[in-house]
């Protein structure tokens, strides 16, 4: 028997028939019929519900189960990978974790140091297997006035862990002992209050699958 490419069903051609048992063929069709009838039971309200680390291939569809007026049908696969939730600001994330940036890509990236969003997206490198961290900026300055949402770093060099302004103000004269701060932990230094979070490592490890919308509902 022959497979199909998009739904991997065994079929019985001309060139595979006389080679083909008639009890496995009828066996076979009948699961072609479970198959089929999954497929056609596939159906979801929104992209964003689909559990991650399933591989969708080109052409795969899904079925909106709640079409309304100015909707659509449902979704079909333009680009085949792995479906992975988007990037979240302000979010723990776990080693082993798998994301897709906010602005798609096309790239899968999964968490390999574990630690704590930023405010802002990252700069989502696209180089397969190379490992970046999730928060860059600058290294922390004496008697300068930050506002909220400033991210500073000390000026030993260490990207470990981040520090981000919750109440705006100016530094002290001399550098906090940040290593003395507890993660997740907020601490004065001048008039200025920051909060220690711990620095997310990403690394690319694939392609993420592309949804796109189809049959609008008028």
């Amino acid at each position: 028997m022959e497979t199909t490419d998009q739904l991997e069903l065994n079929i019985t051609t001309e060139s595979s028939f006389s080679e083909d048992d008639i009890k496995q063929t009828i066996v076979s069709y009948g699961d072609n019929f479970k198959k089929i009838e999954q497929y056609m039971k596939n159906s979801i309200s929104d992209i964003e519900d689909l559990n991650d680390n399933k591989l969708y291939k080109i052409g795969h569809i899904l079925w909106n189960k709640t079409p309304v007026i100015n909707s659509f049908v449902g979704w079909v696969v333009t680009r085949e990978g792995i479906q992975a939730k988007k990037w979240l600001p302000n979010k723990n994330y776990s080693i082993g974790n798998l994301i897709k940036p906010s602005v798609d890509n096309g790239g899968l990236y999964e968490c390999v140091v574990d630690g704590k969003s930023s405010t802002t997206p990252p700069t989502f490198l696209n180089t397969l297997n190379q490992e970046f961290y999730e928060v860059t900026g600058s290294v922390w300055r004496n008697e300068f006035n930050y506002e909220v949402g400033s991210l500073v770093f000390p000026t030993n060099g260490s990207k470990t862990h981040y520090y981000i302004c919750e109440t705006a103000g100016y530094s002290s004269p001399t550098e906090p002992e940040w290593s003395s701060v507890q993660n997740d932990t907020a601490f004065i230094d001048g008039s200025v209050v920051w909060r220690k979070a711990k620095n997310i490592i990403w690394k690319k490890v694939g392609t993420n699958c592309e949804f796109r919308p189809f049959g609008k509902i008028e």
